[in-house]
């Protein structure tokens, strides 16, 4: 069994493919093609912590979730439905969809470390007025796995 971490697939999201300049002429190309990828490496028995901004339409969560490879592990982005209000039916929806769990951050050990999973990277003390401050975790030293960045 391996573990993997991802992020940002934003499946459903046509600008995704200007913004992120993602080579791809379609929605439907980009999400088959991510499909197909994450297949290829994911095996069924593996582990995937997904670390935020899932799919932009939350209808495609139950049709897209199922056919991945692994067990899955939601960390909650901004994107992700569950993330807002954080309602019990949100965090069902997920769940059914084939989520193992649904956390807005997550403590795990690798090669002895304690490493934090979040949507987002640390927050900047200098910068108040950076976007989602009140959400990002504060820089406690430690290691940080994280989502949110996509390019740069």
């Amino acid at each position: 069994m391996s573990i993997f971490f991802t992020s940002d697939h934003h499946f459903g999201h046509y600008n995704v493919i200007k913004y992120c300049n993602r080579p791809f002429s379609s929605v439907q190309q980009m999400d088959e093609l991510m499909i197909l990828a994450w297949n290829e490496t994911v095996l069924l028995e593996d582990e995937v912590y997904y670390l935020g901004d899932f799919a932009m339409k939350s209808f495609l969560v139950p049709k897209i979730l199922p056919r991945l490879h692994g067990r899955k592990y939601l960390i909650m982005g901004n994107h992700d439905r569950c993330f807002k209000g954080n309602s019990d039916r949100w965090k069902s929806f997920y769940t059914d969809a084939g989520f193992e769990s649904l956390d807005k951050e997550q403590q795990i050990e690798i090669a002895n470390q304690s490493v934090r999973l979040h949507h987002f990277p640390y927050r900047n003390p200098h910068d108040p007025d950076q976007r989602y401050f009140d959400h990002r975790p504060q820089d406690d030293g430690g290691w940080l796995l994280h989502g949110h960045v996509h390019n740069g």
